[in-house]
């Protein structure tokens, strides 16, 4: 039995989800199942944990979608060296022609970004933002991913808290964006793409450190691919969403036979520092077999969005 308390992170860094698509991973469920789960919660823990959220609304349900953040922050925290053989290379952004392709690769590659900014590697980091503003671009986001946010980011080089807050403002004006023109579907796979690079991340690094937080963080995906596939429900009638949709379903085929107990437990915030931590409890019970059908599956998945 594996268990984890969910990671502590600065309150700053809280709010970097699609909005990021350099955003991924705490455990999550929707507020529909929160409110029959927990109606005894106090009104101000439901406040904080909704401000430590990624939630959407389709249909008048609210989905909430952790962070990559999250996890790259809890994937450096076990001791796991920065790898950039688990990012998807820049040179393959020539390659995506369509609108669905852009959009996903989107979501990869500012996943990509994130993670190389919570390492450090600032080069890196420079170049994932410089094929974020080319796809933002083709996708008709001009105004956004523009040169003076390079100039900014460069400026900013060495201060991570800036750059994430930087580009955590810089998705989320590419989610309002979107949704303001009636292209709810193309964010929706933005953060499609950033959900399964995080997941393709952890299960990589869970193949050499046998850390129980990574193997944890893979076991609560459980959740949240089911709330990934309500998202994407309302544009299945879309073939590039529906054959997305397929593979998720897939996957969470394999996750069907993986148990978990989630036990809520109040936050907790220092005001002398700023700093949340989330007190949550989740108990994740996977095999060997289980971890190694979900990697596979997870890089079936990314092969098919990245070539």
């Amino acid at each position: 039995m594996l268990k984890s308390n969910i990671l502590k992170s600065k309150t700053t860094l809280k709010n970097i989800g699609l909005a990021t698509v350099v955003s991924m991973m705490l455990f999550s469920c929707t507020e529909e199942s929160k409110r029959g789960n927990k109606a005894d919660t106090t009104k101000e823990s439901k406040k904080e944990e909704k401000k430590n959220s990624n939630l959407f609304e389709i249909s008048g349900k609210v989905f909430s979608i952790p962070s990559p953040i999250q996890t790259a922050f809890m994937l450096k925290n076990t001791g796991a060296a920065y790898s950039s053989e688990l990012l998807n290379s820049t040179a393959s952004v020539a390659s995506y022609s369509t609108t669905d392709r852009k959009a996903l690769n989107l979501g990869i590659f500012g996943a990509d970004m994130g993670y190389a900014t919570i390492y450090d590697q600032t080069q890196d980091a420079i170049s994932y933002m410089a094929v974020t503003k080319r796809l933002s671009s083709e996708l008709g986001i001009t105004n956004i991913f523009n040169e003076d946010m390079l100039t900014r980011f460069e400026a900013n080089l060495g201060d991570q808290d800036s750059l994430l807050a930087l580009v955590s403002d810089a998705f989320k004006s590419v989610d309002s964006y979107l949704k303001t023109n009636k292209q709810e579907d193309i964010s929706v796979m933005i953060l499609a793409g950033g959900w399964i690079e995080t997941l393709h991340f952890a299960t990589n690094l869970a193949k050499t450190n046998d850390d129980p937080a990574i193997k944890n963080r893979i076991g609560e995906q459980k959740i949240t691919i089911k709330n990934l596939i309500n998202l994407l429900l309302p544009y299945q009638e879309k073939p590039a969403i529906a054959t997305v949709m397929n593979k998720l379903n897939e996957l969470k085929d394999i996750y069907n036979g993986i148990e978990f107990k989630y036990t809520f437990k109040e936050p907790t915030t220092d005001p002398e520092t700023k700093t949340t931590t989330i007190n949550s409890v989740l108990e994740v019970s996977m095999t060997a077999e289980q971890l190694q059908e979900i990697t596979i599956k997870v890089e079936e998945i990314r092969n098919s969005v990245i070539k």
